[in-house]
């Protein structure tokens, strides 16, 4: 269920989005309006594979994890979205492609939505940045091919270390000693965005804690040895 936690200032959120940061503020005051602001708590679905009511979404606050479900019926996850980043869909006149898959938060989140045919409205308004959106949300389709593609050559070991080289990027607090990882991203999540089983997960992390190269407690993640992991999938 879907609950509003805080008041979010759309100009202000709109200002902290890359995409946006080419438009002068009286811009900014002219498309607020074709974003709406919605909230999902922890475990929510913002949309399941399958759906057809497309559009973009920008993570202002929170992480939504974008998931696939195999012909095996094995969940995967593709992405872990975050703030500032899109994701979701679009669709042009005479097409009707459906969400190829489902999109959960991993924590309370909140993002910006514009709709389908706002988008559309918002191409003829600046051309440029539709096109910047657009190719904002092919990257992070692409980026999802290539998990694909990655659970079928690496090996689980590389593949956790990317993961955990691509989390601490995104969403690492550097510090002399370590990088911490502050979210709770379980060995369930590791499992399936890896392309593995929870078992395996558990024992390639332990093994790992047990070496010094890192540490899992309750919300975080600390990776104290980045070099070990970058020489696993080098």
């Amino acid at each position: 269920m879907k609950r509003e936690k805080i008041s979010i200032d759309k100009e202000k959120a709109l200002k902290e989005i890359d995409v946006f940061s080419s438009l002068k503020e009286e811009e900014i005051k002219g498309i607020e309006d074709l974003f709406i602001v919605k909230h999902y708590r922890k475990g929510d679905y913002i949309f399941y594979e399958g759906d057809k009511e497309p559009g973009i979404f920008f993570v202002i606050d929170g992480i939504v994890k974008l998931i696939k479900e195999t012909s095996e019926g094995k969940t995967v996850i593709l992405q872990l979205i975050t703030k500032g980043e899109s994701f979701g869909w679009l669709v042009m006149k005479g097409s009707k492609p459906s969400s190829t898959y489902s999109a959960q938060a991993l924590v309370d989140t909140a993002v910006l939505y514009i709709s389908n045919n706002d988008f559309l409205k918002l191409l003829l308004m600046y051309p440029a940045l539709a096109v910047r959106i657009t190719c904002d949300a092919t990257k992070r389709i692409l980026e999802a091919y290539d998990r694909l593609k990655s659970l079928a050559v690496e090996k689980v070991e590389g593949r956790i270390a990317n993961l955990l080289l691509e989390l601490a990027d995104k969403i690492g607090d550097p510090d002399k000693d370590k990088i911490t990882i502050n979210a709770p991203i379980t060995r369930q999540d590791i499992a399936e965005m890896a392309g593995t089983t929870v078992e395996t997960a558990i024992r390639i992390i332990s093994r790992w804690k047990k070496e010094g190269i890192l540490d899992t407690e309750r919300g975080k993640i600390e990776i104290y040895d980045i070099d070990f992991l970058e020489d696993i999938v080098s």
